[in-house]
């Protein structure tokens, strides 16, 4: 070995004397989540009976007003649409943690979640319409205006909640008092909420919310499997202006109001102006990881020079690949320290 080079990897041993934990957990089916939530949007738009002199010549005609007029009228109305959600279900992924000894500090990488698993959750719709004052021909009625009417729009359920990591979340491990290889964490981990909720009248109703994840919990060593036991929770409110695109035209039947007993057939046409969301999310997890030898990207099951090899052959940014061992998104000087020590 040259002088160079022994002068290079002392260095590098030196550095790598602070004891560093990598790992890949995948979430147990112990594991479960609760997510509760509400969805409010606001909309304006208008109804108009479904009456068409050639495809629906004995459809309803609206008319405005207690008296009305003639033909068939568009009624303006303002509409708030409000889904809620609870359900508890067993969540399905991973994530990297990394703990430093020396500096105290844990790290979580590469968090995907699937919180609903294979399942989905019900949810509560309602819909309450404030519209002027109209009248209905076929069949008749007189709909008095100025009072909120809740009006039947099915069922819905949430059918698909993910989570995403955005960014590397850094936070403490304090080792635990009489339990070896042991740590308490306690970590701030930026994700992405994707969530769908699937409507019968409305169709598919997507939404993405920035979300910060609580994880506060126990790492523990073992000889074979690592455990990670923790509670992982996040709240969060918002609201916000939407662009104004309108909804494609909404077929309904609507209750006769005076007299009662009857439906009529009215378009919607609406248009969504606000939207507001609150969620909470609280988590029990429970993770393991197989134990093999960090940084051995080739799979013999050794650490040495092919892996250190391909390191260097990955040095720079990267996404998710496993040459990132510390999952920071970069293959850096932090790798080659693993590597060496983890040398087998």
């Amino acid at each position: 070995m040259n002088t160079a080079r022994f002068v290079l990897l002392t260095t590098l041993m030196v550095a790598a004397s602070s004891h560093c934990l990598a790992a890949d957990f995948v979430l147990s089916p112990e594991s479960s989540i609760t997510l509760q939530g509400t969805m409010q949007t606001d909309l304006d738009g208008t109804l108009i009976g479904d009456w068409d002199a050639a495809s629906n010549p004995d459809g309803t005609s609206t008319l405005p007003g207690v008296w009305g007029g003639s033909g068939n009228n568009p009624i303006p109305l303002e509409m708030t649409l409000t889904i809620g959600f609870d359900g508890t279900r067993v969540p399905e992924g991973n994530l990297d943690v990394m703990i430093d000894d020396e500096l105290g500090t844990a790290t979580i990488s590469a968090l995907a979640w699937n919180l609903l698993g294979e399942e989905t959750i019900p949810a509560t719709m309602s819909v309450t319409v404030l519209y002027e004052t109209f009248r209905s021909v076929n069949p008749d009625s007189l709909f008095p205006g100025g009072v909120p009417v809740e009006i039947p729009m099915g069922e819905a359920r949430v059918t698909s909640c993910l989570l995403t990591q955005q960014a590397p979340g850094v936070g403490t491990a304090v080792p635990v008092d009489g339990q070896p290889g042991a740590h308490e964490l306690a970590v701030a981990v930026p994700v992405m909420m994707d969530l769908l909720v699937a409507t019968d009248a409305l169709g598919d109703l997507p939404m993405q919310m920035p979300l910060v994840l609580l994880v506060n919990g126990v790492h523990q060593a073992g000889d074979a499997t690592d455990f990670l036991t923790i509670t992982a929770t996040a709240d969060a409110e918002e609201s916000t202006d939407l662009p104004g695109e309108p909804l494609p035209t909404i077929p309904m039947e609507l209750p006769t109001v005076v007299p009662p007993g009857e439906l009529a057939g009215v378009l919607l046409d609406l248009t969504p102006r606000t939207a507001s969301v609150a969620l909470n999310l609280s988590s029990d997890i429970f993770a393991t990881h197989q134990q093999g030898p960090l940084g051995d990207l080739n799979g013999d099951g050794v650490v040495g020079t092919d892996d250190l090899l391909a390191v260097l052959a990955a040095w720079g940014a990267c996404d998710a690949c496993p040459e990132d061992l510390d999952g920071d998104g970069y293959v850096g000087v932090n790798e080659i320290l693993l590597i060496i020590d983890h040398w087998s």
